[in-house]
């Protein structure tokens, strides 16, 4: 019995493919951070008492050493010194709007010991519909951030804290620059 060949073309599976050319662009591309910082949506941050900072990591930035309760204290240290209003949790829940600061991080793992990232920092609100103020949401997103990069498996957790730190500043510029002109204009 000899051998027999196929007169089948060759099948070949695409999912892979895309996903490690994907992973190779953003290696060799700059993915700039986004956000959602303009004038209107600094109103949405005015006359706030602070924020309730609540943080969330996935299993892969656990992976790379970072949890959820360090970033959540990385952030309100950064956030009282940039002199944040912060709230406890019952604070956060009498305060008008339930102004909440929610992190996520989500880390995945690539190709030769790289590690891909997205850090997002976001202002959560429960609002009001204008056209019909019977119409509540208990949460909306009213102001973000976010970005996303790429790091050596061994510096994923630096990585991540600087990414972090740069949205976190975005944050408290915006927080400051719409209260001082609150406070300025009584």
């Amino acid at each position: 019995m000899g051998a027999r060949v196929s007169e089948e073309p060759l099948k070949v599976r695409w999912a892979p493919v895309a996903c490690a050319a994907a992973v190779a662009a953003a290696l060799f591309m700059p993915a700039p951070a986004s956000s959602q910082d303009t004038e209107w949506n600094r109103y949405t941050l005015e006359g706030l008492e602070g924020v309730y900072v609540r943080a969330e990591a996935n299993l892969g930035c656990e992976g790379a050493g970072v949890s959820a309760d360090a970033v959540r204290t990385e952030a309100e240290a950064a956030l009282e010194a940039a002199e944040v209003p912060l709230l406890g949790e019952r604070e956060m829940l009498a305060s008008p709007g339930l102004p909440e600061l929610r992190i996520t991080l989500e880390c995945g793992g690539g190709v030769a010991g790289v590690v891909a990232y997205a850090v997002s920092v976001r202002v959560q609100q429960a609002t009001q519909m204008i056209r019909d103020t019977q119409i509540t949401l208990s949460e909306a997103v009213t102001w973000w951030s976010s970005g996303v990069g790429v790091a050596e498996a061994g510096s994923t957790a630096e990585a991540l804290s600087a990414a972090l730190n740069e949205r976190l500043a975005e944050f408290a510029e915006a927080f400051a620059a719409i209260n001082a002109e609150d406070e300025g204009s009584g």
